[in-house]
């Protein structure tokens, strides 16, 4: 027994010695592999300088960006306008517009064509010299130019001022009469309005019905797609106080007369008295007594 506690009295302190040696060693490799935590004030402030520069640099080019932006919206604004095509490039529509004056108009990858009188694809290759467009876009006071953001063919309205000189009902049509004499066909849509004004009374709706020949009309309206002799009309106006303009030769119709009843005379005849025939009395002859 006194072996025993003998011998673990020698193994502690072997124990307690190996232990203490192992964990020198381990703090020692520690401290040699892991770099050091704290950095140091100049690494810092380094550091600091960096970010605060790069930040700046960013501050100023934001700076210049919004100041170049803003330059450019004071230089541009929305604008429009309708002419006559003279030239068309891949990237470029010459127009000469009412006041006859040339405006060169941008177009883009995103500029958008269409047209009132075409169905389906519809693009710059389809705008030849002579159409009339109207554009919208982003004008550009110091160039002068337009980048265009839409562009659209356009057609004017007709304006035709006469005379009814035929109507149809049964095809809702009518024809009328210019002071040169020239037919013009009228087509009578749904959507056409017919109105009539006159001195004296408000403006009144009419029906297609209530047009005679010889009505002074005038016509708003655009020409029809297929047939360009025919006007399909948007607004008809008559005016009845309008007298007859000599110059149109037009036949106006009588009015058709109301037939009458003829009253043929009666035939008086004779009133004739019929006779009266008086009966004959017989008297029996008197009876002798013999």
């Amino acid at each position: 027994m006194q072996n025993q506690k003998s011998k673990i009295k020698k193994i502690i302190p072997a124990v307690f010695i190996l232990t203490a040696v192992f964990f020198m060693f381990n703090v020692t490799a520690v401290r040699a592999v892991s770099p050091t935590l704290a950095p140091s004030k100049a690494v810092i402030a380094t550091v600091s300088a960096n970010v605060s520069e790069k930040i700046s640099n960013q501050i100023n080019q934001l700076k210049d960006k919004i100041a170049s932006r803003v330059s450019e919206l004071n230089l541009v604004e929305k604008r429009g306008i309708i002419g006559t095509v003279t030239d068309t490039t891949s990237s470029k529509i010459t127009i000469v517009d009412n006041t006859n004056t040339t405006k060169q108009v941008d177009v883009d990858e995103i500029t958008k064509f269409s047209s009132s009188t075409t169905k389906g694809t519809f693009g710059l290759s389809d705008i030849t010299k002579g159409t009339k467009v109207s554009v919208l876009g982003l004008y550009n006071k110091q160039t002068k130019k337009i980048l265009a953001r839409f562009v659209r063919t356009s057609v004017d309205p007709v304006f035709i001022t006469g005379a009814i000189s035929e109507t149809d009902p049964k095809n809702i049509m009518l024809t009328l009469k210019n002071a040169d004499n020239k037919a013009i066909k009228i087509d009578v849509v749904p959507s056409t309005k017919i109105l009539s004004y006159s001195k004296d009374a408000a403006a009144s709706k009419v029906l297609f019905l209530g047009l005679s020949i010889g009505d002074r009309v005038v016509v708003i309206g655009y020409p029809d797609k297929k047939d360009s002799n025919l006007v399909v009309a948007t607004r008809i106006v008559i005016l009845p106080d309008l007298p007859k303009d000599p110059k149109i030769d037009i036949t106006i119709p009588s009015p058709t007369a109301t037939p009458t009843t003829a009253v043929l005379p009666v035939k008086k005849l004779p009133i004739t008295t019929p006779s009266v025939t008086k009966p004959i009395v017989t008297t029996p002859a008197p009876t002798v007594a013999r």
